[in-house]
């Protein structure tokens, strides 16, 4: 692309036409994305170690009753959530389709601790889990249909009686990704490059279908190139999450207001649905 092109771009964006999420599941892209995974300076892709351990807490504890169980863990990074339910017992499998996170996973496994790197929708899960963990509104960046499909093979996966622990990002979050004003910024690296470029962001609300979609044009400073990336961001209430999960074969579903069971901050920024497999 060019700086013309960006001039007369559309701005009539239709949710998912220009792309359905930033590339996770590039090299070079995803070992930028692991150096935000594990930082403690922000929660742009993950949350600092002290929370993710009172979410593990509340998990082993309320949720497993401290007895060993079989997870996975879709879309889980490079394996901060599955490493420490390992190391308390449990035996875990973690699935992403960023190759960056696997390996750091892999290398810091610890003993009953698996990863495969694999898209959600194709991969292939196992079976026999008591828990299937799927957190921090990873499902709301799929399109509806295929998150169905990722619920549906979740639930063909649990054993009998096996939960799922479902983490979404609320309404009202993804209307505000959707209404933020258009903004840029420069860097000499970041993460959509590892050169000195500009960031030019905005973003779009269909109100109809509840979809938010960013758009990010990032400009080479040193050759003018332009890259284009865009991502969309479908939201759910609580009753639409209840009748997908319902359909998926669900049931006996309990909200909560975060991971820990209880509200951690004054932000509604996800809600968390605790699902049962029909015996």
């Amino acid at each position: 692309m060019n700086l013309r092109e960006i001039v007369n771009r559309n701005m009539d964006l239709q949710p998912w036409t220009e792309g359905e999420r930033v590339p996770w599941d590039e090299a070079a892209f995803s070992e930028r994305v692991l150096k935000e995974h594990l930082t403690q300076e922000n929660e742009a892709a993950s949350r600092p170690v002290v929370k993710i351990n009172k979410h593990i807490d509340w998990i082993h504890r309320t949720i497993l009753a401290e007895k060993p169980s079989r997870i996975l863990d879709l879309g889980c990074g490079p394996g901060l959530y599955t490493t420490r339910l390992a190391e308390l017992g449990h035996t875990c499998l973690g699935i992403d389709c960023a190759p960056a996170s696997i390996a750091y996973a892999l290398e810091n496994a610890p003993q009953g601790c698996s990863y495969q790197l694999g898209d959600l929708r194709s991969a292939e899960y196992g079976s026999d889990y008591d828990l299937i963990i799927l957190i921090f509104g990873a499902l709301n960046l799929f399109r509806p249909q295929d998150a169905c499909l990722i619920l549906e093979k979740a639930c063909a996966a649990l054993k009998p009686g096996g939960r799922l622990l479902l983490e979404i990002s609320s309404l009202d979050a993804v209307d505000q990704i959707g209404n933020q004003p258009a903004m840029w910024y420069s860097a000499e690296t970041g993460l959509f490059s590892d050169r000195p470029h500009l960031c030019l962001m905005e973003t779009f609300w269909d109100e109809e279908q509840s979809v938010a979609t960013e758009r990010f044009y990032i400009v080479d400073a040193a050759t003018g190139q332009v890259t284009r990336h865009a991502a969309s961001t479908q939201a759910y209430d609580e009753g639409q999450i209840e009748s997908l999960l319902r359909e998926a074969g669900f049931r006996e579903m309990a909200f909560f207001p975060s991971l820990t069971g209880k509200a951690e901050s004054d932000l509604d920024e996800f809600m968390v649905v605790l699902a049962r497999k029909l015996v």
